[in-house]
């Protein structure tokens, strides 16, 4: 099953897994033609924090290419095991990141959002606890250098952040990496002199947890994007 089950006991032990030759160059390269092209011709739609960000471009933004993204076989095959079977769904969390820079930190709700959050992320509710996962593809290739993501495992289950142990992943060009969220985890420390695009999207299971976080994470992205 595309090597998914050794991934299995790996992902729940790190808080992460590392799934191999999903994309083709090509695929990745119509991705990166399109956002860039799409960069150049809206500037006025991009949001602008350490680097450009493009919050919510399945729902606020066209980019026919890159939407294609969500539904790939390959990825799905790898949550059915992660989720153990297909009660998960897509939860709203979607970014495109271009040079962005970023320091240590969990995805979860914080600021004026978190109130959205009522249930605590680290404690079970009613036999449900959290489960959200992020889905992550550089569109080049990183596995010569140091631009690509930077995780601690095992964070995924303590509240607090602190980088000791941590790890710099490689990823191929066409590599996927999915994490539990609540990972701690940073990118890219300073600019890199070449494009370095990453594209994000969350899924989460079927409960309280993952309703909780999409309805924070659309005010957020709906602020980002302009939108009241």
């Amino acid at each position: 099953m595309y090597q998914i089950m050794g991934h299995f006991e790996k992902y729940y032990k790190d808080g992460y897994v590392l799934v191999e030759n999903v994309y083709s160059h090509a695929e990745l390269d119509e991705c990166v033609h399109e956002i860039t092209e799409y960069c150049n011709t809206n500037p006025q739609r991009l949001f602008r924090a350490g680097g450009i960000s493009i919050p919510d471009f399945l729902g606020r933004h066209h980019l026919p290419i890159t939407h294609k993204m969500k539904d790939t076989d390959k990825i799905h095959d790898t949550l059915r095991v992660i989720f153990g079977g297909d009660n998960y769904r897509f939860c709203g969390h979607n970014d495109i990141g271009v040079n962005r820079t970023v320091g240590w930190h969990k995805d979860k709700l914080n600021g004026d959002v978190e109130r959205y959050q009522v249930h605590d992320i680290w404690k079970e509710h009613k036999g449900e606890k959290h489960e959200i996962v992020k889905v992550l593809t550089y569109l080049e290739d990183h596995s010569k250098d140091n631009d690509g993501l930077k995780v601690v495992p095992g964070s995924h289950l303590k509240r607090e952040i602190n980088e000791a142990g941590a790890i710099q992943l490689r990823p191929k060009k066409g590599d996927v990496i999915i994490f539990d969220q609540r990972i701690t985890h940073r990118g890219m420390e300073r600019p890199c002199k070449d494009l370095r695009i990453l594209v994000s999207m969350g899924f989460g299971k079927k409960n309280i947890f993952t309703d909780e976080f999409e309805k924070g994470t659309m005010v957020r992205q709906n602020r980002q994007n302009g939108v009241k």
